[in-house]
């Protein structure tokens, strides 16, 4: 195998695994309202990209009579989820989506949206009161590959909330009719990944044995 042939089948490989099970953001808006005392509501507006499906229709991989066929596919998945208020197929695997779901935290729960086996954006409660809110995180060479593959990752996060915040990254932060606004604006793959940490009211974590 030549030197040239073997580097295109290692990007190869690395794209199949950087791709395999993975939904993509894009030209959205996204949104947490938090309580203090672990009440949510999640809501995103945009476009989902299936990137196995664009992967291989990219790569000729399917006749034009497959491709209707494994998009219903992929708007079916997505339908298996009642909060999925819309779902627009775009063509080569792109879709656009309405997304609303509210409910309140037990004291130990995982939120996550897409799924948990493809997340986008998780919210974690534990038993001593923190509510952690993470979005996925990709590697350098995974979000180079999603850029050498002419996709896009652009959009706006926010978290509306009235509780104590112990850590966050956001892009930037200010009042919001009572509550504190934080927002993160994605402009590449490459963009941080979303982290905020808040205090849940009434719930602290245990003290030492012994204090």
């Amino acid at each position: 195998m030549s030197a040239r042939r073997g580097a295109a089948f290692a990007a190869a490989l690395l794209l199949l695994g950087a791709l395999a099970a993975c939904y993509l953001p894009n030209n959205f808006r996204a949104e947490i309202r938090l309580g203090r005392g672990g009440d949510f509501a999640l809501a995103y507006y945009g476009e989902l990209i299936w990137a196995p499906l664009y992967r291989d229709i990219q790569n000729g991989k399917l006749s034009s009579d497959q491709i209707p066929h494994e998009v219903e596919l992929i708007r079916r998945d997505l339908a298996r989820d009642a909060n999925f208020k819309k779902i627009d197929s775009l063509g080569q695997g792109r879709f656009k989506v309405e997304y609303q779901r509210e409910g309140r935290l037990a004291a130990s729960q995982q939120v996550t949206f897409v799924r948990r086996n493809a997340i986008i954006l998780e919210i974690r409660s534990s038993p001593d009161g923190k509510v952690t809110v993470n979005g996925a995180a990709l590697r350098p060479s995974d979000a180079q590959t999603i850029v050498d593959m002419g996709l896009a990752m652009n959009g706006e996060f926010r978290i509306i909330t009235d509780g104590l915040v112990k850590e966050h990254n956001a892009t930037r932060t200010e009042p919001y009719q009572g509550y504190q606004l934080y927002i993160w604006t994605i402009a590449s793959p490459f963009a941080p990944p979303v982290h905020f940490v808040m205090q849940r009211e009434g719930v602290w974590p245990a003290k030492p044995a012994g204090q």
